[in-house]
């Protein structure tokens, strides 16, 4: 609380002087937020900042559409199955990339045997290849049957210009991103910012023209700056903004506060299955007391405001099998945590090194509910790359996750990523991730809901992790923008404009 009393200090400092440097005058828009990629490579990271960028540099085959929530061809003009792991798609003529290259059916193939056959942190596991039958003609084959594939293609498969990252690999497209998307990258500062501009020959699709002139991202770590910076014209649009930090700018005619729905959800990652040694997570007893031993709604309602709700399941409700009703829930309850503590041989509790890498006052939060049934929390908090590959490794016994699931609105891309066996798997449950494949690969939707519940049940019954909430969203931006912010958490500001 403190650190935002300060702020609104600081804002009352300069209210009512603000002088707009950035804005309609000049069509220009400069965003904030408190993380950046290390990477500005697509392929390289599931930083939510970083995909951000990437749709407004990159595109895909295919798109959803926000105004009919209906999923389009985008630098494809048709698609269709050929059969139940064949997907064909007819590309756009005319397309070009960002330094003056044809788009052709030779840039999907090279990026989908790049991004199959080298390590990429996002998940691009349902494809096994493409083919080219003609320059404008393409088949995309899945590994199985994979109902979910159309919203992975539209969210997370950017095509790239096949020769330029052969030879520049992933270093080189992050220094000098090119693609066929309504922004093309003019500087990057590294850990700082990145400015676009519109890409005069983008052909439209699906996301159409770009009003606005120039995009410049800036990171800057600390809200307390960034409202600053919002209040003297140097930005124009900020988000995440603390619930109890909303207050200090509604009212000012030169600023609109808005909230928005997220498919994003808070939870707690824990060591069931022993990575990181023979520690007290590989007990049910304790991940269960642990279960009790937070204060979810607590939590929530100071510290994520309106918008956001209390979660049972291991998954984000708007998605396809997030089913909830039939799963264990824990009710906050220190005492019967401490008890179940005590059961487990840990009546004096026990002390574990505990990970972080946003949303600090969440994790501060969380730490204290844990003290106060005896466990101890030693905490680091790092930056979003360090914290991933700490976890990959194996070198992280208990964390807090925001996942966003990369905007998929299907249960694969939740527990279906966290349980799949993979690095990121710290349950390590054949079980579970046995039923969640079934959902996966299965065609009838019942039967892929009948198999996500049963998963779902499975993860609440072993405590894997500790479901806490969804993320609701505070903007504030400048009043003369038209913005409007969308579930999936990637804020479009190609289809943002002034009024002038």
């Amino acid at each position: 609380m403190r650190r935002l009393l300060g702020c609104a200090t600081a804002l009352m400092l300069v209210w009512g002087s603000s002088t707009a440097i950035a804005g309609p005058d000049d069509n220009s828009l400069v965003f904030a937020s408190d993380s950046m990629p290390s990477s500005i490579d697509f392929y390289t990271h599931t930083i939510r900042e970083g995909i951000v960028l990437g749709h407004h540099i990159w595109d895909t085959l295919i798109y959803r559409n926000n105004k009919t929530n209906e999923i389009e061809p985008h630098l494809a003009e048709s698609f269709e199955w050929i059969d139940d792991t064949t997907l064909e798609f007819k590309l756009r003529r005319g397309i070009k990339f960002h330094d003056g290259s044809d788009f052709t059916a030779d840039d999907v193939v090279g990026t989908v045997e790049y991004v199959t056959t080298h390590t990429t942190v996002q998940p691009i596991f349902f494809l096994s290849g493409a083919e080219k039958i003609d320059d404008y003609t393409v088949r995309l084959k899945t590994k199985g049957v994979f109902p979910a594939v159309l919203e992975y293609l539209a969210n997370v498969v950017p095509i790239y210009p096949s020769d330029y990252y052969a030879e520049a690999g992933p270093d080189g497209m992050s220094r000098k991103p090119i693609g066929t998307g309504p922004y093309r990258v003019t500087d990057i500062t590294a850990g700082e910012s990145v400015k676009m501009e519109a890409f005069p020959d983008y052909f439209g699709g699906v996301k159409g023209k770009p009003s606005i002139e120039k995009l410049e991202f800036r990171r800057i770590a600390e809200f307390n700056t960034q409202a600053i910076e919002l209040m003297t014209g140097n930005l124009d649009w900020i988000w995440r903004v603390p619930p109890d930090a909303v207050q200090q700018f509604e009212g000012q005619p030169q600023l609109k506060v808005e909230s928005g729905d997220t498919l994003r959800i808070g939870f707690i990652g824990m060591d069931a299955a022993g990575r990181t040694g023979d520690g007290p997570l590989k007990k049910l007893e304790v991940r269960r007391a642990i279960n009790h031993a937070i204060n979810r709604d607590g939590i929530r309602e100071a510290l994520v405001g309106p918008g956001s709700q209390k979660i049972d399941a291991a998954c984000a409700p708007p998605q396809f099998g997030c089913v909830s009703t039939d799963v264990m829930t824990y009710d906050y309850d220190p005492e019967k945590a401490k008890q179940m503590l005590t059961d487990a041989g840990y009546a004096d509790g026990f002390s574990i090194d505990f990970y972080g890498y946003r949303d600090r006052p969440v994790v501060e939060a969380i730490i204290g509910d844990l003290a106060n049934v005896g466990i101890t929390a030693n905490l680091t908090m790092l930056q979003a790359s360090a914290i991933a590959q700490a976890r990959t490794e194996g070198r992280t016994p208990i964390w807090f996750q925001a996942w966003g699931s990369s905007s998929i609105l299907d249960v694969s891309a939740g527990p279906g990523y966290w349980f799949d066996g993979s690095p990121v798997d710290y349950a390590r449950d054949e079980e579970t991730t046995a039923l969640l494949n079934e959902g996966n690969t299965t065609i009838d939707p019942e039967a892929r809901k009948a198999a996500y519940a049963k998963a779902l049940k499975r993860i609440a019954d072993q405590a894997f992790i500790v479901p806490i909430f969804t993320y609701s969203l505070n903007y504030v931006y400048n009043s003369q923008l038209n913005f409007t912010p969308v579930p999936d958490e990637t804020p479009r500001f190609f289809e943002a404009s002034w009024n002038k």
